[in-house]
């Protein structure tokens, strides 16, 4: 399938941050790596005031200029799910890192040895429940649609592909924490 610029545009300005090991978004990923694609689509995004990233494996769009404070505040209270979802993901599994398979069955298992009250009203904030069960799941779907995660098959329930863009969101709970 030959992808095109038009495509490429489309996924990004929904706000996806495409993975290089996606298999979802493979193929929009590949063609960013090539060096003429992506400096034609950050030329052309440049003239409509955004800029196009692409670091460490993974590709996403900004605002050509920095965010004032009320963006910042704007965007950290609409994200604030997702980045308490990944400081939670760091505190169980502090090294997971890109291309790692995450487990469902591994997360219960090491979020009931941690036995932390903290943790707990962490997950009761986000998704308004305290059973175990629903709130792993709507755990695990939060950092999907965030394209976070990507299930390694498409009928497995239980293994999870760590995408690189991970590493966005950790740098802003870091630079938050």
């Amino acid at each position: 399938m030959a992808v095109k610029l038009d495509e490429v545009f489309k996924i990004l300005s929904r706000g996806v941050i495409v993975s290089i090991n996606s298999q979802k978004y493979l193929e929009i990923a590949k063609y960013l790596m090539i060096d003429e694609n992506f400096e034609e689509l950050k030329n052309l995004v440049k003239k409509l005031g955004f800029r196009l990233n692409g670091e460490n494996g993974y590709f996403y769009l900004s605002k050509n200029e920095d965010m004032n404070e009320a963006e910042r505040n704007s965007f950290l209270n609409n994200h604030k799910n997702i980045l308490i979802a990944i400081a939670i993901l760091k505190q169980l599994f502090p090294f997971i890192d890109r291309g790692e398979i995450l487990k469902q069955t591994d997360f219960i298992v090491n979020y009931k040895q941690k036995n932390d009250a903290l943790l707990e009203q962490k997950f009761e904030y986000i998704f308004k429940s305290k059973d175990l069960k629903d709130v792993v799941e709507k755990f695990f779907d939060l950092l999907e649609k965030s394209y976070i995660l990507e299930k390694k098959d498409s009928d497995s329930k239980d293994e999870y592909l760590v995408l690189s863009s991970i590493e966005y969101y950790t740098k802003i709970v870091q630079s938050v924490a």
